[in-house]
């Protein structure tokens, strides 16, 4: 069986590789893992061949490094991608790359968890063993139902905020504000409840008037504050 572990060598932009996963430090711990399948004797020795390619953190490059594996007749599984733009044509595209050994090409992935992801009739092979940003939304919002609070405001680092570079990924802290203001705005119609600050040009004054009205928009109470994390 040959897996394919797509992953970028170098660490890149923040807004490309939000959990910072390189293949350096992925590698020990495929290793790790083989050896404890074949300890365990879940398939014959020396039956998995991995394949360790760099994706340069590409949207153009990166599904080609997969395209590549299938062209050469090297591709049974997918496990890795640190870039959701690489990733999600590559998760489309899989179940119909078949032959007569597979039925496709199944995707695992850590990444991936928004909810535009969700679609399995689209992403029919993708697994993702990370909980994807619906799980964190259902948690917040049951906690919002339980304490009867009604107004929120959301205060978040987005390296789009403030540059003229439109080509900038949107950043984790977004996505997930996303997915919690979808279902907040169906139950109390709040909008325009949410400021952004961008930590690569923060402004003090700007973010405390931030948080002055973000305060108030929420009556002074309560706000939610994602920040991204060094």
């Amino acid at each position: 069986m040959h897996i394919l572990f797509p992953l970028p060598k170098k660490r890149g932009k923040p807004e490309e590789n939000p959990f910072g996963i390189i293949m350096d430090l992925a590698e020990p711990v495929v290793d790790i893992a083989i050896e404890e399948v074949y300890r365990r004797q879940i398939v014959p020795l020396g039956s998995l061949v991995t394949h360790f390619k760099d994706t340069q953190l590409s949207d153009a490059h990166g599904p080609n490094v997969a395209i590549n594996q299938l062209v050469k007749g090297k591709l049974d599984c997918i496990i890795g991608y640190a870039f959701v733009y690489a990733l999600a044509p590559v998760a489309r595209m899989s179940p119909y790359w078949k032959s007569a050994t597979n039925d496709g090409i199944p995707v695992i992935t850590s990444i991936g968890l928004t909810s535009n992801l969700d679609n399995r009739t689209e992403y029919q092979l993708m697994t993702r063993i990370t909980s994807p940003y619906k799980v964190v939304t259902r948690a917040v919002t049951k906690i919002f139902d339980q304490m009867n609070w009604l107004k929120v405001a959301y205060i978040f680092n987005e390296q789009r905020h403030g540059s003229s570079n439109t080509g900038i990924p949107y950043g984790e802290c977004y996505l997930q504000m996303a997915s919690l203001q979808r279902l907040q705005y169906k139950k109390n119609k709040m909008d325009h409840n949410y400021f952004m600050f961008n930590e690569l040009k923060h402004d003090l004054d700007v973010l405390r008037d931030s948080l002055r009205k973000a305060s108030m928009l929420s009556n002074g109470q309560y706000f939610s504050l994602f920040a991204a994390s060094d």
